[in-house]
């Protein structure tokens, strides 16, 4: 019996498990949202990209890692306005280094400023029963590895790329003979 195609329900992550933060929170509180402690008591990155919700846990928007950077160093991590100048071999120039001082005091500066102004919208949102295969064309399409998903307005929580993968090679693209 044909049970249609499969979908996202299951595949989705729970707000409520998924790292986010609210749109008045801190650098710093969004850097230790992104990092999990291990048991070696070494650190990683947990996630690359949080959601950002506001005070009524209304999805605003997200904010990734290389956007928490920005806002820790903005002067170094923004784009600058000259294009070309002599001497000029590469997009990143070998006077960067000239900068690490300033730069890492700015920093510590920056860690109690709030993330409002560096969130960025969200394109595409999905709903609980979107297909599986439409699901990781959205996310090619739109160069995302999560989207958040909503039923009747309220967000449920994300799909991670990691999980579509998962799904796909462990249940739909498995190998002949395999078990």
């Amino acid at each position: 019996m044909d049970q249609g195609p499969a979908i996202i329900r299951e595949l989705v992550i729970p707000l409520e498990k998924y790292p986010h933060i609210k749109e008045t929170a801190t650098l710093d509180e969004a850097i230790i949202s992104c990092k999990e402690l291990l048991p070696d008591g070494s650190e990683q990155v947990r996630q690359k990209v949080l959601l950002v919700v506001n005070d009524a846990d209304q999805l605003v928007g997200k904010i990734s890692i290389m956007d928490i950077m920005k806002g820790l160093a903005p002067h170094l991590l923004s784009e600058t306005k000259v294009k070309q100048f002599d001497g000029k071999t590469a997009d990143f120039t070998d006077l960067a280094f000239l900068l690490e001082e300033s730069t890492f005091s700015e920093c510590g500066k920056n860690r109690n400023r709030t993330v409002e102004s560096l969130v960025h919208p969200i394109d595409v949102v999905l709903t609980p029963d979107t297909p599986v295969l439409k699901a990781l064309v959205l996310l090619s399409a739109h160069k995302e590895t999560i989207i958040p998903v909503k039923e009747n307005g309220v967000i449920l929580g994300v799909l991670r790329l990691e999980e579509i993968f998962l799904a796909m090679c462990n249940t739909y693209c498995t190998l002949p003979g395999a078990e």
